[in-house]
């Protein structure tokens, strides 16, 4: 068997740090081979980080780098390689809107006060998963509510949703979309996912769907859905995105135990 070679799926931060993204302006793209998102996705938040712009000379910004699922007042779960060396002080969530233009001004912005990634985590390969918690909580509304999420094991050949802000083509070049984009996907088997080049573990689950189709630079720590349910946290996928290889995702219900526990 082949072994794909694997790469995380965070966002343009260093693009933008070197001046080679712009964090504005008014282009609609597409998450590859999915749609804008028509509707409210409450759940879905944009973890941003705070950086200097222009070749890092510039005024510091907010720059979006992966997604995230709110699950409770003041807890959001996120990839675990989305915080790993990353202060907690330089991040902060944005919540309830589909729209990240001028700085997420239709939302609300909360600063991250802590988080915790899972003691086991190892990147590109095993429990990428991390919980943060909010300096201020969430006030729930129409636009703004957790996900719940279980311990049901979900098998192939189920349909579900992936949304975020990530890349739109599959070279990652140029910046992300400001309109939040969604995808609909199928899942397979571990066993597909490891004849297709990825080691895989039972803490992970895996989609494809078709050529051309699936999650990009961006979409890290983002949600997959199932029936209202949160299933997965994307992981990593090929260096080019959509072209025919599975993605991967953290399998949510491995670690539910976990995530219970660090939301104290």
């Amino acid at each position: 068997m082949v072994t794909m070679k694997s790469f995380p799926l965070v966002g343009g931060i260093l693009a933008v740090l070197y001046g080679l993204v712009s964090v504005n302006g008014n282009e609609q793209t597409k998450v590859v081979g999915g749609t804008q998102s028509g509707e409210r996705v409450p759940h879905q938040i944009s973890l941003q980080i705070m950086i200097n712009s222009l070749y890092g000379f510039g005024p510091k910004t907010w720059a979006h780098n992966c997604g995230g699922s709110i699950v409770s007042p003041s807890y959001v779960i996120t990839a675990a390689h989305c915080l790993d060396g990353i202060e907690a002080s330089r991040l902060s969530i944005v919540s309830g809107t589909n729209d990240l233009r001028n700085d997420g001004a239709k939302g609300s912005r909360r600063l991250v006060a802590s988080y915790k990634i899972h003691p086991e985590y190892k990147e590109l390969d095993k429990c990428d998963i991390g919980i943060m918690r909010t300096q201020e909580p969430f006030v729930f509304d129409a636009s703004t509510q957790p996900i719940r999420y279980s311990d049901t094991q979900v098998g192939g050949g189920e349909s579900c949703t992936l949304t975020g802000w990530g890349y739109t083509m599959p070279i990652r070049i140029g910046r992300t979309p400001q309109d939040l984009q969604q995808a609909e996907l199928k899942t397979i088997t571990n066993e597909e996912c490891r004849s297709k080049g990825f080691p895989v573990n039972p803490t992970e689950i895996c989609t494809f769907t078709r050529v051309g189709q699936g999650a990009c630079g961006g979409d890290s720590g983002g949600p997959l859905v199932w029936n209202g349910e949160l299933i997965g946290v994307v992981s990593y996928g090929t260096r080019f995105c959509g072209i025919g290889s599975p993605d991967v995702f953290t399998r949510v219900s491995e670690f539910k135990a976990w995530l219970d526990a660090n939301q104290v």
